[in-house]
């Protein structure tokens, strides 16, 4: 059984009361995480644009932040949003309560068993559209220098935030940091640093991407230098992990040449992740397995949203979708699990023992799962999001299929596959040209019924197989086309 690995963001911890702001409340976040063992590594998050510490590199939280007489939270002496005032103020708690904080954290996590690594956000863009960008998240840097930023000509209300990250090709950007790097490696101690690539990217001007691949490759060759140095002064190995686009495709369409990364020895881990908070079911994992070498841990991203069309319902995650999405990544090649989002503050019922047990493939397979049809969010420049399902099925007709990867040991499981759409349907189903049984009086599992219809079908034994499925649907209506289909899942009952 693998160690899975955790994600542990600023908004999750710093957002707390203020009685976490101490040694106890930061055992008692570590303690979370590791109840029921499973847990190799918790990759804390102590940055976006500005740090959750007193860094000398990155903006901290708290600079040029105050508070009026009726506690109204002030930014350079301007009133800023409220809901900033906790993420400002714990942060100086803490410091004042436990001003070793991170060495704190790092023994709490050896003596339970658990590694301690930094992650940092390598470019976030979190809230810059036009009248937000002068929130107290956003860093001296990004504010005073619109010029080092990828395409800020775009600027507009609606504008997409990855517009306004950092172009990396500048000198300026890619020292300063390479700077928050050997900040965190060299003098706050821990096992390893995640580079979240996925906080966000591009990284480099609109059609300049992939000429740019060799910037990226140098950035981890020096900061795999910096880990080393590390390594030297702590007197113990340093591990690299990078959070990249879960298609190979578009991590070498935004720059990362990964393949080489992992080739050089530069990194440990390689954690294929969404755009954005949206789990995606059939990412083509495979493909990573067969390049990277065999001594790279392949850690696909779990996150805590699902949807399956633009515009669509979307769907929380619970332990049945986890469930789902692992047992899919490990039938795919993945040597273990990592989570995002998944915090004491969104916590589900089961997600703690999820963690005890997420890293045995056995014991994920043989637990009800459902596997939910996934879009996929661009994430590459000139990369549109589209539906995973037909455009339209005619009056009396079928049209192709609909693609899910129902993950390894379905072998003798009783399983269901639903379907959903903005109007009616009066569909019949087949799986894998297998015709399945309408089931119109069984349970649904919690979905979003906002305008939406769901049917259900019993699937047949020995119908369902392991990896891709096809649902097909034959539209019996003589007076209606469906153009609006928004949900398909295979959902599996436990084992035995």
């Amino acid at each position: 059984m693998a160690g899975i690995f955790i994600n542990s963001d600023a908004w999750n911890f710093w957002e707390t009361t203020p009685d976490m702001m101490t040694v106890d409340g930061l055992r008692k976040d570590v303690d979370f995480y590791a109840a029921h063992g499973g847990v190799e590594a918790v990759f804390y998050n102590l940055n976006f644009q500005r740090a959750l510490f007193d860094s000398k590199v990155f903006t901290p939280i708290w600079k040029d932040c105050s508070f009026d007489a009726e506690g109204h939270l002030l930014l350079r002496g301007k009133p800023t949003d409220d809901s900033y005032a906790r993420l400002v103020r714990n942060p100086q708690v803490l410091l004042e309560n436990v001003p070793n904080f991170m060495q704190v954290r790092y023994e709490a996590c050896h003596e339970r068993g658990v590694e301690m690594w930094h992650s940092m956000r390598m470019n976030d863009v979190h809230y810059t559209p036009m009248q937000t960008e002068h929130l107290p998240q956003h860093g001296d840097l990004w504010v005073q220098r619109k010029d080092l930023i990828r395409a800020w000509y775009r600027h507009t209300q609606r504008g997409d935030w990855r517009d306004n990250g950092f172009d990396y090709a500048q000198p300026e950007v890619y020292d300063y940091h390479l700077a928050m790097v050997r900040e965190y490696l060299l003098d706050y101690e821990s096992d390893g640093l995640e580079l979240d690539w996925l906080r966000a990217i591009p990284v480099f001007r609109p059609g300049h991407d992939e000429r740019n691949t060799e910037i990226l490759t140098r950035f981890i060759r020096d900061t795999r230098s910096i880990a080393d140095e590390a390594a030297a002064k702590w007197g113990h190995r340093i591990r690299l992990a990078v959070r990249v686009p879960y298609l190979f495709t578009e991590a070498v369409a935004t720059g990362m040449d990964v393949c080489t990364w992992a080739g050089e020895g530069l990194v440990d881990i390689v954690i294929p992740s969404p755009n954005n908070t949206c789990t995606e079911n059939d990412i083509h994992l495979h493909l990573w397995k067969r390049l990277l070498p065999a001594s790279v841990i392949l850690a696909p991203c779990i996150d805590c949203n699902m949807s399956a069309a633009p515009g669509g319902p979307s769907l929380r995650m619970t332990a049945e979708t986890d469930h789902g999405f692992a047992a899919t990544y490990y039938h795919g090649g993945a040597d273990t699990i990592y989570f995002y989002n998944h915090f004491p503050t969104t916590r589900f019922d089961g997600m703690q023992e999820l963690f005890g047990y997420a890293g045995d493939r056995a014991a994920v397979e043989r637990r009800a799962r459902r596997h939910v049809v996934t879009r996929h969010d661009d994430i590459a420049e000139g990369s549109y999001s589209g539906s995973r399902f037909p455009r339209i099925i005619w009056r009396k007709s079928s049209n192709g299929s609909i693609r899910v990867d129902a993950g390894g040991a379905t072998a003798g499981r009783r399983a269901h596959v639903i379907v959903g759409a903005r109007s009616p349907l009066d569909v019949d189903l087949l799986l894998n040209t297998v015709p399945c049984t309408p089931a119109p009086d069984e349970p649904l599992p919690p979905l979003n019924t906002e305008n939406m219809h769901y049917v259900q079908f019993r699937v047949p034994d020995g119908a369902l197989h392991d990896g891709i499925n096809a649902i097909e649907l034959f539209n019996r209506s003589e007076e209606r086309e469906i153009t609006d289909l928004a949900w398909a899942e295979i959902r599996m009952d436990a084992q035995g």
